[in-house]
């Protein structure tokens, strides 16, 4: 009975959102959601009276209210203002695709629901880092090539369980940028893995989305996050608006700063210094500034392919082959290791040494007998059915599990090994 009342109670609250990072076309906390698109109303009586003004080079914060949803992901654009009347303006200059945002802590989402604020970023808080993005909101820079004028900012979003989009836009006045500078179309929109909706796919947001051609450093291309973590000029927005929305107004009211914001239809913080983050480097331990992995790729060293060879030459196999189906997006991989044998044995270990974490949680063929505290080494062993195999025959030991997500590519043995013990 308990069940079908919360599932009423998330029903019935404001299933939707819109952009309240910076202020949108329309602020009043109980607006519709526009699912038609590609803005919603400018709206004469409810539209912004807040200036969204910034320098080309400025970081903007960008956050959207939860209203008590979670998974999907957002579609970050930017077109200029007299353009936005077409979903082809927007499709044509995609900044950036981030996370819906979930509530992180145990138990607190549920079924693609949660309760608003859901765990949600408040203001004079942002996003530093790259993998730091579940949280309702994410930082983009202005471009650099922009000729000074107004332009409109739009989200695209399909949370939760929603079958169609939600759009919603801000109107934003940009200076100081350099219209002669021409930076090339990017080949591809780096997508992080999120928590996923339960009724749009990725490949809906990706589909006829094409990176604009936008300058995000003063001499050339760029990459949209690499200062993420200097301080948005707007960081005073509060993006989780009201607690109006939520589902548990009481709980509501008891989350971080929720009771600081005292205007619904302007909602922010008051913030004394707000230092940025340490700026990235490539020994961090930390994904970002366009890294491929952690600390290599992008503007550090290269990422190691493979580890050099470090079985003697009278191996006790000939072929050692590792296949894989893994997806980046979702952090889900299933491999499948097998070794030619050469000569026979009686008994066999096999070491698999992956780039990065893994955490296995079924596997077969084999008897897992250590992990190694990074869960990036793993031994097995034969089981007592299968240890003794002839010479020319097979070990097949396979696995399923999850890895981080965040990066763009997936889990690589870098070392594999094969003894008989």
């Amino acid at each position: 009975m308990k069940f079908l009342v919360l599932c009423a109670l998330f029903g019935a609250v404001f299933a939707h959102t819109w952009m309240s990072c910076p202020w949108s076309f329309d602020v009043d906390p109980g607006r519709p959601a526009d699912t038609v698109g590609p803005c919603e109303n400018e709206n004469v009586w409810h539209g912004v009276k807040y200036p969204n003004e910034y320098k080309a080079g400025d970081r903007m914060k960008v956050g959207w209210t939860s209203n008590n949803h979670a998974g999907g992901w957002v579609r970050i654009a930017l077109a200029p203002y007299g353009q936005h009347k077409t979903h082809k303006a927007f499709d044509d200059n995609v900044m950036k695709i981030t996370c819906y945002g979930h509530d992180q802590r145990p138990g607190q989402t549920v079924y693609g629901d949660c309760k608003h604020p859901c765990n949600a970023r408040a203001g004079c808080e942002y996003q530093a880092y790259e993998e730091d993005n579940a949280r309702f909101d994410t930082t983009v820079k202005i471009p650099h090539n922009l000729a000074d004028g107004d332009y409109v900012l739009q989200i695209k979003s399909a949370m939760s369980s929603h079958p169609h989009f939600y759009y919603s836009c801000a109107r934003v006045k940009v200076t100081g940028g350099n219209p002669s500078m021409k930076c090339p179309q990017n080949k591809l929109i780096v997508v992080p893995g999120c928590l996923k909706g339960t009724a749009v796919e990725l490949k809906k947001y990706t589909e006829n989305s094409k990176p604009a051609q936008f300058c995000y450093r003063e001499d050339g291309p760029g990459y949209i996050d690499a200062d993420m973590y200097r301080v948005p000029k707007n960081v005073q927005c509060d993006p989780r608006i009201t607690c109006a929305v939520s589902i548990d107004g009481k709980g509501c009211k008891g989350q971080h700063k929720m009771a600081d914001i005292t205007n619904d239809w302007k909602p922010e913080q008051i913030c004394g210094e707000v230092k940025p983050a340490p700026a990235p480097t490539c020994d961090d331990g930390v994904k970002n500034q366009g890294e491929e992995r952690i600390d290599c790729g992008g503007p550090c060293v290269a990422c190691p392919v493979t580890m050099p060879p470090t079985t003697p030459a009278d191996r006790v196999y000939s072929k050692f082959e590792f296949n894989k189906i893994a997806y980046a997006s979702e952090g889900y991989i299933n491999g499948n290791a097998i070794v030619h044998v050469r000569h026979a044995v009686k008994r066999w270990r096999m070491t698999l040494f992956f780039d990065r974490k893994v955490e296995i949680s079924q596997h077969w063929g084999g008897k897992l007998v250590s992990v190694n505290e990074f869960k990036t080494v793993y031994v097995f062993e034969n089981k007592s059915w299968n240890g003794r195999v002839p010479a020319g025959g097979k070990v097949n030991v396979g696995f399923e599990g999850k890895f981080p997500t965040g990066a763009v590519d997936t889990p690589v043995l870098m070392g594999k090994d094969f003894v008989e013990p």
